[in-house]
């Protein structure tokens, strides 16, 4: 195992200088150079105001960090918590979301090299690590377990992950067996890890975190002007926004779509994309930046004049709360080969949810989609699809209602894992690294 921790690390080594200035240009010019440092593990003191334990807990993106709101926030009841993102969008949420947190503190990731590590821990000292979800990372997790208990929480297998590990077996299985517990989702990851050759002991089914959720009431003042019914696209990816404008444009019912581009930096793109792709003057495009200047009198007008509205909602973090005043959710990454996105967030506000083919990240939908409380369609279908809950509002009450059912049923996730994380730390007193 060391011969081949010594190969990953010179891999690695030997890869970052054509990822770095990637990477940098990515940032924020005003924090690259807190990037810069965090990264090769050179953080600042996180000064907690006691000296409770410290578990430092890793979610790559937006989308990690935002399923396991419930139990960062229950975790810091208990702990001081450090919690490290690779993405900006995952450290502006997680900055935002315990912002009056004293017990809580974000740092980007530091790079998965062995100096880095040991440098990262010597200046945090946690008592345990716990990775969110797929986060494998060799050295993190080899290291680590040398001082502390690891955790990997909410965890996942998709069959491309599943293909690349047990190919590489030979590397990840030992790494994979050095974590204390691995908390997974459902049974189908429980039986993939196993295939792993993770030993059973270790495997704990919890649940999916993300059901766990509270979604923060936002009035919108600013788009209640909007006619109805409203459709609201989330999260979408390249190619989807032609995909669910061509379908709004085709149905008279539907009078006001806001469109929520999965990554900030194609804000911009789309919002050209829309003005481009519609080219009518029956349909007006604004920002949601727009409207939070000056322009609500403007989209009044266009109201009252009988006009489509698009909205390109260009601001972050506001998607889940955005979801309530939606008459039907259109979930983005599923109408091409991505995976799908979060719908629970629509299903919160009991808000009738249509996926397409692709939602393979989120096993649990086909249930959903079984028991008749997610509509599943095709790119093509997506017009007719759309229809049918706009003009049946039984229907659409009826599907909002039993999705709303299920998800309340599969709650609880984040209680389990704290649980057991709190087990293993009572029996792992912390070590000094």
């Amino acid at each position: 195992m060391w011969l081949l921790l010594k190969f990953y690390n010179l891999i690695h080594l030997l890869l970052l200088p054509l990822i770095f200035p990637l990477e940098l240009r990515k940032r924020d010019p005003k924090r690259r150079l807190v990037w810069l440092k965090e990264k090769f593990g050179f953080i600042s003191s996180p000064n907690f105001r006691d000296n409770r334990k410290v578990i430092w807990v890793h979610g790559v993106s937006l989308g990690e960090v935002r399923a396991i709101t419930k139990f960062l926030e229950l975790a810091a009841q208990e702990f001081n918590i450090c919690l490290t993102t690779t993405t900006e969008t995952g450290r502006t949420f997680a900055e935002k979301l315990m912002k009056e947190n004293p017990n809580f503190k974000v740092y980007y990731s530091p790079f998965d090299l062995e100096f880095v590590i040991k440098r990262f821990l010597k200046r945090l000292n946690p008592a345990a690590l716990v990775l969110v979800e797929t986060e494998i990372w060799p050295n993190m997790i080899y290291i680590s377990s040398n001082y502390m208990p690891v955790f990997l929480i909410n965890a996942r297998l998709s069959d491309k992950s599943f293909i690349k590990y047990k190919a590489l077996s030979f590397f990840f299985k030992p790494i994979l067996n050095k974590i204390s517990a691995i908390c997974v989702q459902n049974e189908n990851y429980l039986h993939k890890f196993k295939s792993l050759g993770v030993i059973s002991d270790k495997l704990y089914l919890t649940g999916n975190l993300k059901f766990d959720i509270t979604i923060p009431f936002i009035k919108f003042e600013e788009l209640e002007i909007l006619k109805k019914p409203i459709i609201i696209a989330g999260s979408t990816h390249e190619g989807e926004e032609k995909i669910i404008l061509t379908s709004f444009l085709q149905i008279k019912e539907a009078s006001s779509l806001l469109l929520v581009p999965r990554h900030p930096e194609r804000f911009e793109r789309v919002y050209k994309l829309c003005q481009e792709f519609i080219g009518a003057e029956d349909v007006t495009v604004f920002k949601y930046s727009e409207l939070l200047k000056n322009k609500p009198q403007e989209m009044l007008k266009n109201w009252q004049e009988g006009k489509k509205m698009v909205v390109v909602i260009d601001k972050i973090g506001i998607l889940a709360s955005l979801y309530r005043i939606a008459d039907v959710a259109i979930i983005g990454g599923s109408f091409i080969p991505h995976g799908g996105q979060n719908p629970l967030e629509a299903i919160y506000w009991k808000v009738p949810v249509i996926v397409g083919p692709y939602m393979e990240n989120f096993p649990f939908v086909v249930e959903f989609v079984k028991e008749g409380a997610i509509l599943q369609t095709s790119p093509e279908g997506l017009t007719e699809a759309i229809r049918l809950v706009l003009r049946d509002n039984e229907y659409r009450e009826r599907l909002g209602e039993k999705a709303y059912a299920m998800f309340m049923r599969l709650t609880g996730g984040s209680k389990k894992t704290l649980e057991i994380i709190n087990s293993f730390l009572k029996s792992n007193p912390q070590t000094k690294n």
